[in-house]
């Protein structure tokens, strides 16, 4: 029974994954900063005890510790890291607040390495690398299209694609991939609170893809359930697109 840990598993694209991973029959722990709302759907699947929560802020690294000191207290190895705990705060950068910078860098870009660290021991155990373990991590279409009124969590997800491919460099003598998705807009309460808080004039959504609709969390879970699949397992270093040809071309709105 393959295992993986799942930060942001509270909500959005990381509980769609979580759920998507029950139903392969993987043992999944989702770690988030809010209560498992996951829980109702893992018992409709008779997840049992494949499914745990751990309370976990992963931009504090005591936090992240604690995590992964209870997840290896219970297992020597899991098989994926999902990294999809992220935050977005939106405004000029003129406007924009250090503490809402410092936010977003926290969670956005320190998480994922502080999560990473904490799981190597997990994810080296039992890997190779013709059987490697899995690393993926969110990132946005923001990073590689920034966009104004964005520019912080542009910055943020530019910043964790580049990491995603040094960090696939370093480990893969070790059996571990690392791969990143790079979603557009996605139907998640994070989009949601953005588009009906008191959003800064100076943001914009990039709205419906040239595929007239915009992202919803199956379409991000598909692809990074390809990158925990054995058709990935050669596959590493790379960022992929997935905003249905939304940073293609410039469409005048």
């Amino acid at each position: 029974m393959k295992a993986a840990v799942v930060t942001g598993g509270g909500s959005g694209i990381g509980k769609r994954t979580v759920e998507r991973l029950l139903e392969e029959g993987w043992t999944v722990w989702s770690l988030d900063v809010c209560d498992p709302i996951i829980a109702e759907p893992a018992e409709a699947l008779s997840a049992g005890s494949r499914f745990r929560f751990h309370h976990c802020d992963v931009g504090d690294s005591d936090s992240v510790e604690a995590a992964f000191t209870a997840i290896k207290s219970v297992t020597r190895k899991i098989d994926a890291l999902v990294c999809s705990a992220g935050v977005a705060r939106v405004g000029l950068l003129e406007e924009i607040s250090p503490d809402q910078v410092d936010l977003m860098m926290d969670v956005n870009l320190k998480g994922p390495w502080l999560s990473i660290r904490g799981a190597l021991s997990l994810l080296r155990h039992g890997s190779s690398v013709s059987d490697p373990a899995r690393v993926v991590i969110v990132g946005s279409i923001g990073g590689i299209r920034p966009k104004m009124g964005n520019g912080f969590y542009s910055a943020t997800k530019a910043a964790v694609h580049a990491l995603t491919g040094v960090l696939a460099v370093e480990l893969a003598s070790s059996g571990i991939v690392v791969n990143a998705v790079a979603p557009g807009t996605v139907d998640t309460p994070m989009m949601s609170s953005l588009l009906q808080g008191s959003t800064p004039p100076s943001y914009r959504s990039s709205g419906e893809s040239p595929l007239g609709r915009i992202a919803q969390p199956d379409d991000i879970a598909d692809v990074i359930l390809f990158y925990l699949s054995d058709a990935a397992k050669y596959v590493n270093g790379t960022v992929l697109p997935v905003d249905g040809g939304t940073r293609a071309a410039f469409i005048k709105r």
